[in-house]
């Protein structure tokens, strides 16, 4: 269908082509082969008089025009989502969509397994990306995950939820410490000065910054740390830790899962961290979409669950 002299069908592909910044991961994106996906962005270039897509380094990069359709287009195909699944009852067993959520390693780990179980069990057609909880240049990773990266929600700390965005509490934890079973008798606690002596284990972002809890509290009264791992992954500080006296600290869900499946003693922190919640946020555009509400109501739940258990 053409409006304006523009094949609306290409609206797609120029959506994808955006966010992908890559002709190949656009064409596996839309399960089309990369002949027809290069020869859409060339009717894409000649409609809007503009390249798009222009070459940096070994990549691509958006054109200043590009930037500016790129929100716009995304907006254009959501509300055309939500006018094609808007039915005066939702059915789940009928939903086809495919949500995009982003959240830390640790909500990964211990939350979206149950989520996505549920969601085979109730909209068997609907699929689920999980990205993970980057930290921008501006700090304010709400508005990067639903703004630039354009996915449905945002699983958050607390601390970092965005007032811009609706936002709702979804998961509560502590923070404990682990530490290998068989470097750590059993019946020692571990206490403030064993704690400060000991060799850490870390997580950090990518590009060196830590934004933990506990290293942000840490620094806040004056605790110093000697850290001797810095891992991307909480999910990592087990294997880290396992066969040395280090220490890691870490929230208490995951540290009991691993656990399971390393030889590792949860230990209480002898620090008085604050608590550890999580927030789920989405973009105010979206908040009277049926489907994402239906799929926000299933997180809540599951939390709900998680929490109980």
């Amino acid at each position: 269908m053409r409006y304006r002299r523009l094949d609306l069908n290409l609206l797609v592909a120029l959506n994808v082509l955006l966010e992908e910044c890559s002709v190949s991961r656009a064409a596996q994106r839309l399960n089309l082969g990369q002949s027809a996906t290069s020869a859409a962005l060339a009717r894409l270039r000649e409609h809007f008089q503009d390249p798009l897509l222009v070459p940096l380094g070994r990549g691509l990069q958006l054109t200043p025009l590009a930037r500016q359709l790129a929100p716009k287009v995304r907006d254009v195909l959501d509300l055309a989502g939500e006018l094609v699944e808007t039915t005066a009852d939702f059915d789940p067993a009928r939903c086809e969509r495919r949500f995009t959520l982003v959240a830390s390693d640790y909500v990964a780990a211990t939350l979206i397994p149950a989520v996505s179980r549920e969601l085979r069990r109730l909209a068997p057609g609907a699929s689920l990306v999980v990205r993970d909880l980057s930290l921008p240049r501006d700090g304010d990773q709400v508005a990067e995950a639903l703004e630039y990266r354009r996915s449905d929600l945002v699983i958050v700390p607390q601390r970092r939820v965005n007032p811009a965005y609706p936002h709702i509490p979804l998961l509560d934890d502590e923070l404990c410490c682990i530490v290998c079973a068989e470097h750590w008798l059993q019946g020692n606690d571990l206490d403030l000065a064993g704690y400060r002596a000991a060799e850490h284990v870390q997580r950090e972002f990518a590009d060196g910054q830590s934004l933990s809890l506990d290293t942000q509290h840490l620094r806040d009264i004056g605790i110093e740390r000697r850290v001797v791992a810095t891992v991307q992954s909480f999910a990592l500080m087990a294997e880290f830790v396992i066969e040395t006296p280090r220490v890691a600290t870490l929230f208490r869900r995951q540290a009991e899962a691993l656990a399971r499946r390393y030889p590792l003693r949860v230990l209480p922190a002898p620090i008085d961290f604050p608590p550890a919640s999580q927030a789920l946020q989405w973009h105010p555009q979206q908040a009277c979409d049926p489907t994402l509400a239906w799929f926000r109501q299933v997180l809540v739940e599951q939390a709900a669950l998680l929490s109980q258990g």
